[in-house]
């Protein structure tokens, strides 16, 4: 009698669950709809030109007001640049003292320490003096070029438009990411000349 409880109570519960099952079973699935094909936008045809803004700075051939300005830069700051040739030119003096004593080094041992302590002050000095000068001289830049950087953007768009060009690339930037391209295709010259008649 004990044995068959525990039957009866698994059947009883299969019954009920069975009925539950059913319930919860999916419906016999309706047919699918196949999804609507996506609406494909046609895109019109794009002209592509390239200029090499690394030409723009040629002091012969390239954007006269970015030459002025470059070069006005580069004379503000002639005289850090040759505070720190004079400074190169001393310690390339000192490794040479230092390779002539280094012949007997046991004689020159105090020489040659002091030639080193030498060199390492003035090569600490240089590079204090560069850092400075670098320092200087990007936030110089960046407030002299700066101005005229945003009007070569400004005119570069300008000209794409006047000739309809979709996308101008720049090559300078793009490098070797650019395997070929057709010689007709760079418009350098042409900016150049344009923007030069807009800014003499």
């Amino acid at each position: 009698m004990k044995s068959i409880r525990p039957l009866v109570l698994s059947l009883l519960a299969a019954v009920m669950v069975a009925p539950l099952a059913a319930q919860t079973a999916p419906a016999a699935t309706a047919p699918v709809k196949p999804a609507a094909a996506p609406t494909v936008t046609k895109v019109a045809p794009v002209s592509i030109a390239y200029v090499n803004s690394g030409a723009f700075g040629d002091p012969t051939t390239g954007l006269k007001q970015l030459v002025r300005v470059t070069q006005s830069l580069e004379l503000e700051f002639s005289s850090q640049q040759s505070e720190l040739s004079l400074l190169n030119e001393k310690l390339k003096t000192i490794v040479a003292e230092l390779q002539k004593l280094a012949a007997d080094q046991v004689a020159n041992a105090d020489a040659i320490k002091a030639k080193q302590v030498e060199g390492t002050a003035l090569q600490q000095e240089m590079q204090g003096k560069q850092q400075a000068a670098q320092q200087a001289y990007n936030a110089r830049a960046q407030e002299v070029q700066g101005p005229v950087l945003q009007q070569i953007g400004k005119a570069l768009r300008e000209f794409s438009k006047q000739r309809d060009i979709g996308i101008l690339l720049d090559v300078a930037k793009i490098g070797e990411a650019i395997l070929d391209a057709k010689p007709e295709l760079d418009v350098t010259a042409d900016f150049i000349g344009y923007y030069n008649t807009l800014n003499p």
